[in-house]
C-alpha cells in the first residue's frame, strides 16, 4: 500500500466552538463541534495554528466570570496532536495560557515564544514517527510582533524572540532528522504568491522570506484570516486555515512527495461534552440580557458609506471612551464584521460589536501629530478617474484590513481627496476654532492603536500620560448599564470632499 500523510489544519478558531457567530441564534456552518467526529487515521496528524483562547463571547463570557475555558477540552475531543501559540493566545493573560496548555493534550510547539518561569509547556520544535515509519519534522512560531501588541504584564513570563532567527536555527534541528518538514507559523504572507509584489514590508507577516531562507516542505500559515490551500513559494507548499471555525484545510502527503490541499467546510453541530454544552446555554443566556434603551437602532452600513459618512456606532464608542478617560480628542475602529446595536440593546449587542480585547491609552498629541494620524484614515480613499470611489487596496491587501480605518471624535476635519496621500487634511477644528499645529490635545486611542500598528506609527511617538486598564467592551457595557436610556449622535464631525463637493 503506499504510503501517505494527511493533516487536518486548522487556525484562528478565536473561541467559537457552536455552530453560531452569536450575531443572532441562527445555526450556520461553524464551530470547533463540527470537527470533532471527522476521522483520523493512524497516519493522521491533527495540527491547531493558534489564535485560539481569544474572540468569542463564549471565551469573553468565561474571563469575565473568571471560569476556565473550554477550548482544551474542545480541541482534545478533536484530537488535535499539535498546536502553536497565536498573538491573541495571550490577550487574557499568561496565567490563561498557561492553563489551557497544561489542560491540553496536544504538544506545543514554538520556537520563539518561551515562558521565563517553567510553566508553559512548549516546545521548539518535534520529530513525529508515522507508523508508516516517516519522521515528520514539525516547528511552530508566531509573528514576534506579540512584542508591539501584547500588554506588558501579560508578557512578565515570555520571552518573544526573532521569528525568523528561531525558525532558521529550529529548521537545521528538525532538517536532519526528518523525512519531511513543516512549519506551523501563526502568521501570515507578505507577497502576491502569484506576481511576487511585496503587500507588507512591516515585518509583521514573512511567510516567503522564511520559504526562502529556511524552506520547509510545508509552510501551514494562519493570523491574515486568507483562506490558502494549494499554493507555493519557492519549495514550500503553502495554506492558510479559514479563520472562526469556519472550514479547516486537508492536505495529502502522497510516496511521490507531491502535497495536494482543499479547504473543506464546517458542517453545523451541536454535539457538545456536557460541561461544554452547558457553558454555551449560560452564554447564550447573558447575551440576550437587556442592558440599555437606544432612541434608534444603531445598524452597520457599507464599509466605504461609513468612512465617508460616519456611523453611530463609531461616534457611540467615541462618545464613552471620551468619559472613561476625560480627554480631549478620542479615536476608534470597527472591525470588519459588526453587528450593531438594536433599540432595545442586549449584551449580545456589545460583545458582537466591539470584538477587540483592547484597553485604553490616553498619549498627548501636537496638532501636528493629531494631522498625521489623520492622514492615515484619510488614505482609505481611492478615488477613481470615472468619479466612483473605491477602498485603498492598503487596507484590502494582504489582508483585510477596515478596521485600520479610525474615527475621530470630539474636533471636526475635513478630507479633500482632490490631494495626494499624505496631504488630504485641509481642516482641522476644534469649537469652532483652527487647531495650531503645536497645540498640545489628549487623545484617547486603544492600547492596539497606541503602539503605532496599522499606519499609524506616529502614535508611537507620542507620549503616554494615562491608562484604563479595563477592556473597552466592558466599559461599554457599565456605561450602557448605568446610562439605560442612551442617544447617540448621529451626523459626522468630519467630510470628505472632492471637486469641492462634499461626497
Amino acid at each position: 500500500m503506499e504510503k501517505r500523510l494527511t493533516i487536518r489544519f486548522t487556525s484562528d478558531m478565536h473561541g467559537h466552538v457552536f455552530p453560531t457567530n452569536y450575531r443572532d441564534r441562527v445555526l450556520r456552518p461553524m464551530g470547533a463541534l463540527g470537527l470533532i467526529g471527522l476521522p483520523k487515521g493512524r497516519n493522521t496528524l491533527v495540527i491547531d495554528g493558534g489564535d485560539t483562547l481569544q474572540g468569542s463571547p463564549l471565551t469573553y463570557f468565561c474571563h469575565r466570570q473568571g471560569e476556565k475555558s473550554p477550548m482544551a477540552e474542545v480541541l482534545n475531543a478533536m484530537r488535535v496532536d499539535y498546536v502553536t501559540i497565536g498573538n491573541h493566545d495571550l490577550n487574557y493573560g499568561y496565567a490563561n495560557l498557561a492553563s489551557y496548555l497544561e489542560d491540553l493534550n496536544a504538544h506545543c510547539l514554538s520556537c520563539n515564544i518561551q515562558g521565563t518561569d517553567g510553566r508553559l509547556r512548549v516546545a521548539p520544535w518535534a520529530v513525529h514517527e508515522l507508523e508508516n515509519g516517516w519522521r515528520i519534522g514539525l516547528v511552530g512560531a508566531a509573528t514576534d510582533w506579540i512584542r508591539r501588541w501584547e500588554r506588558p504584564e501579560n508578557l512578565r513570563n515570555v520571552r518573544v524572540e526573532d521569528t525568523l532567527e528561531s525558525v532558521k536555527r529550529a529548521y537545521k534541528e528538525v532538517k536532519a532528522k526528518s523525512d519531511f518538514t513543516v512549519l506551523i507559523y501563526h502568521g501570515g504572507i507578505e507577497r502576491d504568491l502569484q506576481t511576487g509584489e511585496i503587500l507588507s514590508d512591516s515585518g509583521e507577516n514573512i511567510a516567503c522570506r522564511i520559504c526562502e531562507e529556511a524552506p520547509f516542505d510545508l509552510l501551514l500559515t494562519g493570523h491574515q484570516h486568507i483562506p490558502l490551500s494549494g499554493a507555493r513559494w519557492k519549495q514550500t507548499h503553502l495554506v492558510q486555515a479559514p479563520a472562526n471555525a469556519t472550514g479547516y484545510v486537508e492536505i495529502e502527503w502522497l510516496e511521490d512527495g507531491s502535497i495536494h490541499s482543499r479547504i473543506c467546510p464546517v458542517e453545523p453541530c451541536m454535539d457538545a461534552p456536557a460541561n461544554v454544552e452547558a457553558i454555551g446555554r449560560r452564554v447564550e443566556q447573558w447575551l440576550d440580557s437587556p442592558v440599555c434603551r437606544f432612541d434608534a437602532p444603531l445598524w452597520p452600513q457599507e464599509k466605504l458609506d461609513m468612512a465617508l459618512h460616519g456611523t453611530p456606532i463609531a461616534n457611540l464608542i467615541n462618545q464613552v471612551q471620551l468619559e472613561a478617560s476625560g480627554a480631549d480628542i478620542s479615536s476608534t475602529s470597527l472591525a470588519n464584521d459588526v453587528r450593531g446595536f438594536d433599540r432595545e440593546a442586549t449584551v449580545r449587542d456589545v460583545v458582537a460589536t466591539y470584538v477587540f480585547p483592547n484597553t485604553l491609552a490616553i498619549l498627548r498629541v501636537t496638532g501636528a501629530q493629531l494631522k498625521m494620524a489623520l492622514e492615515r484614515s484619510a488614505a482609505y480613499f481611492h478615488p477613481l478617474s470615472d468619479g466612483r470611489l473605491e477602498i485603498a487596496e492598503d487596507f484590502l491587501r494582504p489582508k483585510i484590513a477596515h478596521y485600520n480605518y479610525d474615527f475621530f471624535y470630539g474636533l471636526e476635519y475635513v478630507f479633500d481627496l482632490d490631494r495626494p496621500v499624505g496631504d488630504r487634511v485641509v481642516r482641522m477644528e476644534r469649537n469652532a476654532k483652527p487647531i495650531d499645529v503645536r497645540e498640545e490635545f489628549k487623545l484617547c486611542v486603544n492600547n492596539y492603536r497606541a503602539t503605532g500598528v496599522g499606519g499609524y506609527a506616529v502614535l508611537a511617538q507620542c507620549e503616554r500620560v494615562g491608562e484604563i486598564q479595563m477592556e473597552i467592551s466592558e466599559i461599554l457595557l457599565n456605561y450602557l448599564i448605568e446610562h439605560r436610556s442612551v442617544s447617540v449622535p448621529r451626523v459626522a464631525n468630519y467630510r470628505v470632499q472632492r471637486g469641492g463637493i462634499v461626497l
